[in-house]
């Protein structure tokens, strides 16, 4: 019973940035010197990577897999509804990123952790912000228009919330567009 109620314990957004940022402090600790071009570079390496991640969770994990599953159709069936992310789920995120780090060359390990850290603070944030009401700059609005597509009309497309340039690449992006 413990399990269960440890892996259904969920935090609303902004308390749900909590694991990654803790994350992102504990990559920083570990931050290298010198060669700061690279650093630049792996940090955008790990963003970058991180869209591709998250269209990877969303797509197989999210709509695949139980318990997460039922926990995403929950929200699919009620989108207005606070975003909450399970506590599971992201200290899963965040040990897997810490530990993807020791297979990468020191130099780079602790830039690329943080970038892909940032990127799900990054998609937390924007994933909310399409989900509340309010006007939206025209960046936004384009991934509101993708994200509701994904929510109203076929959940088999639109998987992607920071971008839509990994549904193109996989063929999941909405007809038409």
């Amino acid at each position: 019973m413990a399990e269960s109620v440890w892996l259904r314990c969920a935090l609303p957004y902004p308390a749900s940035l909590t694991a990654p940022g803790l994350g992102v402090l504990v990559a920083a600790l570990a931050w290298p010197a010198g060669a700061d071009g690279w650093k630049a570079a792996a940090v955008l390496a790990g963003l970058v990577a991180w869209t591709l991640s998250e269209y990877l969770l969303h797509r197989f994990l999210l709509h695949g897999v139980e318990p997460f599953r039922a926990w995403h159709l929950a929200h699919h069936r009620n989108p207005t509804q606070p975003i909450r992310v399970p506590l599971a789920f992201s200290l899963a995120l965040v040990i897997a990123v810490l530990g993807l780090s020791f297979a990468l060359p020191e130099s780079l390990a602790a830039p690329m952790s943080v970038g892909l850290l940032l990127g799900d603070v990054l998609q937390e944030t924007v994933h909310q912000g399409l989900h509340a009401q309010g006007v939206l700059g025209l960046g936004l609005a384009r991934l509101r228009a993708h994200h509701g597509h994904h929510h109203f009309v076929d959940e088999r497309a639109a998987f992607g919330t920071l971008t839509t340039f990994w549904d193109r690449c996989f063929g999941t992006a909405p007809r038409g567009r």
